[in-house]
């Protein structure tokens, strides 16, 4: 029937056979140049690269220092002096006396006992340790994009199939009530309706196809390379409520797993050692240090220019001394008060942060678990969807042929059967956002899951970026 005509009409217009040497990306391709070209996650892994430093920094603070030094002065003195030049008599000339002093040493220092430079370094570790739950969520962020902005441009694209094929089977139902109209079989109303139905759909696609070339952009910022074509996924893509099926179970896991809130309880870790370093100021801070040092001077003497002491040995020296300094901090104008107070609230700031992330992560989680389980059921009723609308097509168009039904009946039915198979493409999608959306919120998305959604992406259908005119 005319009907079952249309359904193949979709189909035609929306599968496209790969040829022998296209370079159409699969999801798997996108997300490996991703990991490589994607400004936000180099960022994200520079941020942790600088996070690491501060460990290191911190934990410098207990370790020796050496220093070392090197000087070399010159010091001139210029007077009048008297010569005995014979005879009884003297003379007064212009004496110039240079003197050329060297000294080099060398220091180290060992902290012994701060409490405060210890406790630094035990919240650099939880430092650390928040700086890596933050890029690892950057790296399950990373995942989910890739997956959205990929399965963004197969739904703009179904969008565009579901479209074009509306355009199509209109432009048909157009001619043949054209065609019984100039029979005298239909009225020109039936025409007009058609016409007007036509030129609905024909801005459909043109909307549809704009938006279409727009998903592809997100594909150049991911990768920094352009794309025209992407392989979209296959029919036979599985759809069914991951395990375990329990609601509970995946609470716990994301307690137990979730990024954020491991960032949260690094906070409070690191917040707690903090409050203990602020308190620490007052603590004695023992350091134990060892020097050595050699110095000598030379001298060189001359009276009106004349050479008289040149390369006088006034003497080399060494020197090895070692010190144990005790510190007690008595009073440095309020700070460490301030400090030991700030510390205070920034726990008690991270406790409650902690609290509302705990709370927020189980709700999430609830949300997401049902939302797939919607999504599951929508899935198969948006299959039995297209079933029932396309019966409902055929006997309209039945009906019109006998005279039963107008016009506007069959129109109405084959935008209601397009609707249901962009809905069914819809669904589907959700579903896959949905499922890697739970996957996150535990801390259990892995590029695993991006290799395991590739092997659905058929290879007998591409989506490609040229919109027709």
């Amino acid at each position: 029937m005319k009907s079952r005509i249309l359904t193949a009409t979709v189909l035609a217009l929306g599968l496209t056979t790969l040829s022998s040497g296209t370079q159409a990306a699969a999801l798997a391709d996108i997300y490996e140049l991703s990991v490589q070209n994607d400004p936000e996650i180099a960022a994200a892994r520079a941020d942790y690269q600088v996070s690491r430093t501060t460990l290191a920094q911190r934990r410098a603070l207990l370790l020796p220092s050496v220093s070392a030094s090197v000087s070399t002065s010159k010091n001139t003195t210029t007077g009048p002096t008297q010569v005995d030049i014979g005879g009884g008599q003297t003379q007064v000339f212009t004496a110039e006396s240079d003197r050329y002093s060297h000294n080099w040493g060398a220091q180290l220092t060992q902290p012994i006992f701060d409490l405060s430079r210890f406790f630094q370094w035990r919240q650099g570790k939880h430092i650390e340790a928040n700086a890596r739950h933050q890029f690892t969520a950057n790296e399950q962020a990373l995942i989910f994009r890739v997956a959205d902005n990929y399965f963004s441009i197969l739904e703009a694209e179904d969008r565009v199939v579901a479209a074009r094929a509306e355009r199509e089977a209109v432009s048909r139902q157009l001619e043949q009530v054209q065609q019984r109209f100039d029979v005298g079989l239909v009225a020109i109303t039936d025409v007009l309706d058609a016409t007007a139905s036509y030129d609905n759909s024909t801005v459909s696609v043109i909307e549809a196809e704009g938006a279409q070339v727009v998903t592809f952009e997100t594909l150049l910022r991911l990768t920094g390379q352009p794309y025209s074509e992407v392989i979209s996924l296959a029919q036979d893509f599985p759809v069914q409520i991951p395990e375990p099926r329990d609601e509970e179970a995946w609470v716990k896991l994301a307690l137990e797993g979730n990024l954020q809130l491991k960032q949260a309880e690094a906070s409070v870790s690191s917040a707690k050692q903090g409050l203990r370093a602020s308190r620490s100021n007052h603590a004695p801070r023992v350091n134990a240090s060892i020097s050595y040092g050699e110095g000598g001077s030379r001298s060189r003497n001359t009276i009106e220019g004349i050479e008289i002491g040149s390369g006088i040995d006034a003497g080399d020296s060494e020197s090895l001394s070692g010190s144990l300094t005790a510190t007690i901090p008595i009073f440095n104008g309020g700070s460490m008060w301030a400090q030991d107070k700030q510390s205070r609230f920034q726990l008690e700031s991270a406790n409650k942060n902690l609290d509302l992330t705990r709370r927020n992560i189980v709700e999430q989680t609830r949300n997401l678990y049902s939302a797939l389980t919607t999504d599951v059921a929508r899935v198969k009723a948006r299959a039995r969807a297209i079933e029932s609308n396309q019966s409902a097509l055929d006997a309209t168009q039945t009906g019109y042929e006998v005279g039963t039904r107008n016009i506007v009946d069959v129109l109405v039915g084959q935008q209601r059967l397009f609707s249901a198979q962009f809905a069914y493409a819809q669904a589907r999608y959700q579903y896959i956002r949905d499922v890697l959306r739970l996957k996150q919120i535990v801390g259990q998305l892995s590029p695993e899951d991006i290799y395991q959604l590739d092997q659905y992406i058929s290879g007998t259908r591409v989506t490609r970026s040229q919109p027709s005119t």
